[in-house]
């Protein structure tokens, strides 16, 4: 993210309109976009398919059955209990879809790419878990056992690297839930099936997988060396890998080169595992204060995941909600708690990240957080909204203005979600700041955004600016931003610089528990707050509007909710839109 002003000419021969380039063939497109390492790797695993389907290939994964689990299962994660309640009567409830006695069990006809990869992935173990009883365990082994059999072989979908990643690691985290060692029958098919994927994942990463799906997997990877009988060989190969992506893909300041606070809650809980995994075999090699086993890994491990628990408090809220950017949902904020609790050391107040491109400000019981850094490179974009200069505030640990967020499987939902226009910044001509390709990732994004902090006797301010209209439109997009000492007033100065002729709309999308209503003169809107307090919205010579707007909640709900817009025509070199937000009575 660059630094410094942003008053530069626009660039000569920009196209003027809203003229965004028409792709004709968006797939192939997009695919000879990507960096050609990854384009290679997507290629070869095209290419090795029939190979990975042949009798050949299948017997060349081993038949390794033998041992038992070498190490205790790390504290498993969060699930839903409802979905587990429904597998109990044989209703899989998966990405919005409920089917009813599935056959076969990882791809019934019907189901969508959704629920096929919640189930392949065995998250649905942590669901019944969660549920408890001896039933439920029951449930688990059975449906567990069910499906080694039906998927001796290779398959293309679930054997995919990323879902295969995901089911290794789900059952290895569970497998004193589902009493491996106790059961010679049980226990022999389960690990004959885990240690042929395992195999087939440690021979075919990356499997063209980039980003935190390739940490995830990495990490997948050396579990399953660290947890099955004889898995050195895996072991030491997730490690390389890992390592590797490390290096490449976590910034200086802590953060992922992906921006999104929600797959860096996952990486962390991936890495965390693994730390608690080498814990427990040094506690078993019986050192009285363990450590981790010497390994070239083992001090950037230690390092990256106290780095990401300070990033991840950052991104939250007061309700322990995490930001809404790039692809980040609503999640249960215990599930946050929980993973902060168990990085285990005293975490770093930040408030800035210059690498990541996110700024925190905290001044009295308001805290707002704002995108002000370019998005990723296309192949570490598939998470990337056209939110540049987004934020979100919260008062007193209630969110008021909020992104609309990103549904957890509904394409559709999640493809409105990442335009400009579902987040609380301005948009010029109803046009995104950055293309959105339909099969995920950004073209035409911002690439010069600059931001500036400043701090004076506790009041601060933040100069930021992108170009994702430059292009376009001509115009670059300046938001300057001012909190009071006390949080009690914040104030924002939107400027765009070019030439005039196009419209643009001002978003402030308000939190569904939020109350608003607009005088009716139209000069400004009243907010309130559920537990009362009361804010003031004004923009100096303009009139305010409520729209429609939605908000997607934990589980894919969506929810109603409210939008203030500021609509109005730029019509000089140089457009002014200035606002203040200001709470109302009361010191609290």
């Amino acid at each position: 993210m660059a630094d410094g002003g942003s008053d530069s000419k626009p660039k000569q021969g920009a196209r003027r309109g809203n003229q965004r380039p028409k792709l004709l063939a968006p797939r192939l497109q997009t695919f000879f976009a990507l960096p050609a390492g990854l384009i290679w790797q997507r290629l070869k695993r095209r290419l090795r398919q029939p190979y990975y389907q042949s009798g050949l290939y299948h017997m060349s994964l081993g038949r390794r059955s033998a041992g038992e689990m070498r190490l205790p299962a790390p504290e498993a994660w969060g699930g839903d209990d409802q979905c587990g309640l429904a597998l109990l009567s044989d209703e899989f409830r998966f990405a919005g879809e409920a089917i009813r006695a599935p056959a076969p069990l990882g791809n019934p006809i019907g189901a969508g790419i959704g629920w096929r990869t919640v189930m392949n992935s065995f998250a649905w173990l942590n669901d019944l878990r969660l549920v408890g009883g001896p039933y439920a365990r029951q449930r688990a082994r059975a449906l567990t056992q069910r499906w080694v059999e039906e998927n001796e072989r290779y398959e293309p979908f679930a054997w995919r690297g990323d879902i295969l990643a995901a089911r290794l690691r789900n059952i290895l985290l569970n497998h004193s839930y589902l009493d491996v060692n106790n059961d010679a029958l049980f226990r022999s098919a389960l690990l004959l099936s885990l240690s042929r994927q395992a195999e087939h994942l440690s021979r075919a990463l990356p499997d063209a997988l980039s980003g935190g799906a390739y940490i995830k997997a990495a990490a997948a990877l050396m579990l399953a060396g660290m947890m099955l009988p004889r898995g050195e060989k895996w072991l030491g190969r997730g490690e390389a890998h890992l390592r590797a992506a490390l290096a490449t893909q976590m910034l200086a300041d802590g953060g992922h080169v992906e921006r999104s606070p929600q797959l860096m809650l996952e990486v962390l809980q991936h890495l965390i595992d693994l730390r608690d995994c080498y814990l427990a075999a040094a506690r078993q090699r019986g050192d009285a204060a363990p450590k981790l086993p010497a390994s070239p890994l083992s001090s950037s491990l230690e390092l990256t995941i106290n780095n990401l628990g300070s990033v991840l408090l950052m991104l939250s809220h007061g309700d322990g909600m995490l930001a809404g950017f790039n692809d980040t949902p609503e999640i249960d904020p215990q599930e946050l708690v929980r993973t902060i609790e168990r990085v285990g050391e005293k975490l770093r107040p930040l408030n800035q990240l210059p690498m990541t491109g996110f700024q925190r400000l905290d001044r009295g019981r308001t805290t707002i957080i704002m995108d002000c850094g370019a998005p990723p490179r296309h192949g570490l974009d598939t998470h990337a909204h056209a939110g540049t200069l987004s934020f979100e505030l919260s008062h007193d640990g209630e969110r008021m203005l909020v992104n609309c967020g990103a549904h957890p499987w509904a394409h559709d939902w999640r493809q409105v979600q990442r335009t400009t226009a579902a987040h609380n910044t301005l948009v010029v001509d109803n046009t995104n700041s950055a293309m959105l390709l339909p099969h995920g990732g950004l073209a035409l994004r911002p690439e010069v955004v600059t931001c500036r902090r400043e701090e004076t006797d506790g009041q601060i301010w933040l100069d930021t600016s992108h170009d994702g209209y430059e292009e376009s439109f001509g115009l670059v997009h300046r938001r300057k931003l001012y909190l009071s000492a006390d949080g009690h007033e914040f104030i924002g100065e939107e400027h765009l610089v070019g030439p005039g002729g196009n419209a643009y709309a001002l978003r402030f999308h308000l939190h569904p528990q939020v109350s608003v209503s607009v005088t009716q003169n139209g000069q400004a809107a009243l907010i309130r707050m559920p537990k009362g307090s009361g804010w003031r919205l004004r923009v100096d010579g303009a009139e305010l509007a409520l729209a429609e707007s939605v908000h997607i909640a934990e589980l894919g709900q969506v929810r109603r909710s409210q939008q203030i817009v500021v609509i109005g025509t730029i019509e000089s070199d140089r457009t002014e839109i200035r606002w203040l937000l200001q709470r109302e009575g009361g010191k609290k």
